[in-house]
């Protein structure tokens, strides 16, 4: 690629662009020049447009307001004819409805035995009790010992009692001319094995398949996820003289409903994963969308459907369980996500679906006495991320901590390390004291970081009062104001950005521990304090609500911490705007942590109790704080002094050169950036700005000391 080149221009033959990033390390005094004189074309443009923001604000708020109230009634609409598809989707169970499903035809060798009772069939251990049906020869529910179904219940989570339509692992031949969906068979199969720790069962289908199905609990062998694993096999034999086209089989990955904690279905959906990533197929595609304004307004999906090639492992989840299938000796070739319509009377109006997931392997017609094989193991636990890991196949990525999974897996490995010390000594409020002591392990990491934005604060506060002067100066040209400002940091040696890393660096340590506490399992319903379950709100039920909301405590508290902490804190800003918002931030934290779960909102209090502790011991030196100008001009000064110098010789030219096109004026600041470019390196040469070298006792030359 030819010097100067940028990729787009090699590719599309176009003409060559320098782009900024090496314009800048080739040019840097005239990307300057060049960057101003086009901020100073936009910036009238700008001063017409600020002129026109308050009537823009009125005109926008009249428009919410009018399609507000036209939404309003649309909403109305949709909810009526949602509950009435709902009505006519209806399974004739009372406490579950499905959504599309279809009937298999009479004439399938798979249409359902209608008037052969259920029978069920357990397995069981420590952990979980797995109950088959002879229908389908498939899993009906999986029963959770150690998590209990609500707070205070002694019945256990129970996994896929939702439909008995949609049994985990149940088999589906998909023909897409029966229909949109797998949906799994019904047929009776027989019971022909039973133990303590297996289940065998058979179907044979008009003297044309002979279907067996086996299940086998796994043996506890040191790996976290074997006590809540089930190993399965599934074969179809042709017992026909004659060749038999089987077409596409499913597996149902069973089906999941949103927690409490989780009203809106945020992690609710169907994975697939292909050895590079996982693809989430999620719950929100099966709610009516009213978009925003109107903008992006979409319907709800019937299902999702995934074509991917290979799969590795496919899995349904919710916020706090996953059920996960991996496949052995073969790939899947797609998946399915369909929502099972739940709970249309209770409180929850955000997500009324269920979640059941399918996944597709692709099987040729079958020779007389041929075999098609299928198996696999099949999770059904916790969303732990160290369970999930002892899989060995990538199923961690169930937990869906997004683009801060490096932040949030050590940082949950390392909250889990300090319970299993923690929980010895308080046993019920083990989580609770396990996020405190994470908190401060974190601060005390970026401690220093922390420390540094302190102290650039307090320097910054000590140049107000010139700032101050400076504004007054110059109160009628802002560009002299921005000029003169930057001078003034220059000759301190002060960056105003130094300020920001400490947040910088504290944002993807919050967003990650946001994620790990959201999906996090272990604090589910877990106690600390006052507080009931670190993964929702602390909502105070023996207070009243304020017009209806409930009271949540500490995020009252963490704003009045909060509003501690922006007093001790040094203002490094005089500006009017800056000051209004450093007093409104804890009433935007109170309101972006409202909702939160308990667990986050305690990590940020005690974070923001450590800052306070922080900033009163940096406070103690900030009398010792002295600013002392360079000796020597900085980079940014000597940029700024030939910055200068050429903007001096385009005034010189009179105010003709004002009125020049951009273009032409661009060509005049390349040639005077060129000439202080050249002027600089003849005062380097000359030694102005650069002590000449010296030598050591061994003889070399010491860098040049700028």
């Amino acid at each position: 690629m030819p010097r100067g080149e940028s990729p787009r221009a090699r590719n599309n033959g176009e003409k060559k662009i320098d782009c900024p990033r090496s314009f800048l390390k080739k040019n840097r005094i005239q990307f300057l020049i060049e960057t101003k004189l086009r901020a100073e074309s936009a910036r009238t443009t700008a001063k017409m447009d600020k002129k026109n923001t308050v009537i823009g604000v009125l005109l926008l708020m009249a428009a919410m307001y009018f399609m507000y109230d036209s939404s309003v009634k649309e909403a109305a609409a949709e909810r009526s004819a949602r509950a009435a598809r709902a009505e006519r989707m209806a399974a004739p169970s009372e406490t579950a409805k499905a959504v599309p499903a279809r009937k298999a035809p009479k004439q399938s060798p798979f249409a359902p035995d209608e008037n052969i009772p259920e029978k069920i069939v357990s397995l069981e251990n420590d952990k979980i009790r797995i109950n088959f049906t002879n229908k389908g020869g498939a899993i009906k529910n999986v029963e959770l010992r150690d998590y209990p179904k609500a707070q205070g219940s002694k019945d256990p989570f129970v996994f896929n009692d939702i439909d008995a339509r949609v049994p985990a692992m149940g088999l589906s031949f998909f023909n897409p001319d029966e229909g949109e969906i797998p949906v799994p068979i019904q047929k009776s199969f027989a019971l022909v094995d039973s133990s303590a720790d297996s289940v065998t069962y058979r179907l044979r289908v008009e003297n044309k398949f002979d279907i067996t199905r086996k299940y086998q609990l796994v043996k506890a062998d040191g790996i976290d996820a074997a006590p809540y694993t089930i190993a399965t096999a599934t074969s179809v034999k042709n017992i026909s003289s004659e060749p038999q086209p089987i077409g596409e089989v499913f597996i149902c990955l069973g089906a999941v409903p949103p927690t409490e904690s989780d009203v809106y279905g945020t992690n609710l959906a169907a994975a697939f994963f292909d050895g590079d990533g996982s693809r989430f197929l999620k719950s929100s595609s099966f709610v009516d969308s009213s978009g925003f304004l109107g903008i992006g307004k979409t319907r709800a999906k019937y299902f999702e459907k995934l074509s991917l090639y290979p799969i590795v492992w496919g899995a349904v989840k919710n916020q706090f369980f996953a059920a996960v299938f991996t496949p052995e000796k073969i790939a899947s070739n797609g998946g399915y996500a369909i929502p099972i319509a739940i709970n249309l009377k209770d409180s929850n109006k955000y997500m009324r679906n269920a979640v059941a997931g399918f996944m597709g392997f692709e099987a040729e017609t079958l020779q007389p006495g041929e075999v098609w094989n299928l198996g696999g193991s099949y999770y059904v636990g916790p969303k732990e991320l160290d369970r999930l890991y002892s899989l060995g196949a990538g199923q961690e990525d169930v937990m869906n901590y997004g683009w801060f999974g490096f932040v949030s897996r050590p940082l949950s490995r390392l909250m889990n390390w300090i319970h299993s010390w923690v929980s010895a000594v308080s046993p019920n409020w083990g989580w609770g004291w396990s996020i405190v002591i994470l908190t401060i392990i974190v601060r005390a990491v970026i401690w220093p970081l922390t420390s540094v934005q302190i102290k650039s604060a307090q320097r910054m506060a000590k140049l107000q009062e010139p700032l101050k002067a400076i504004r007054e100066k110059y109160k009628d040209d802002q560009k002299r104001v921005q000029q003169e400002t930057m001078k003034l940091y220059s000759e301190y040696g002060i960056n105003p950005l130094a300020g920001c890393l400490p947040i910088f660096i504290q944002l993807p340590i919050f967003i990650g521990l946001y994620y790990m506490l959201q999906t996090s399992c272990e604090i589910r319903f877990a106690h600390f304090l006052w507080i009931k379950d670190l993964a929702r709100p602390d909502t105070i039920e023996a207070l009243p609500s304020v017009f209806g909301i409930p009271l949540h405590l500490l995020p009252l508290i963490n704003a009045a911490v909060t509003f501690l902490q922006m007093h001790i804190t040094p203002t490094p800003s005089t500006d009017k705007t800056q000051a209004w918002i450093f007093k409104l931030m804890p009433v935007i934290m109170l309101v972006f942590f409202y909702t939160f779960p308990s667990g986050l909102v305690l990590y940020w209090t005690v974070q923001s109790l450590i800052g306070i502790l922080q900033a009163i011991i940096v406070r103690r030196g900030a009398s010792k704080v002295v600013l002392k100008k360079r000796d020597k001009p900085g980079f940014m000064q000597r940029m700024q002094e030939a910055m200068e110098q050429a903007q001096a010789a385009q005034m010189a030219r009179g105010p003709e050169f004002e009125k020049l096109p951009l273009k032409e004026r661009l060509r005049i600041a390349r040639e005077d950036a060129a000439k202080a470019r050249k002027k600089l390196k003849d005062e380097r040469l000359k030694g102005t700005l650069y002590e000449p070298r010296k030598k050591n006792p061994g003889g070399r030359s010491t860098p040049p000391k700028r």
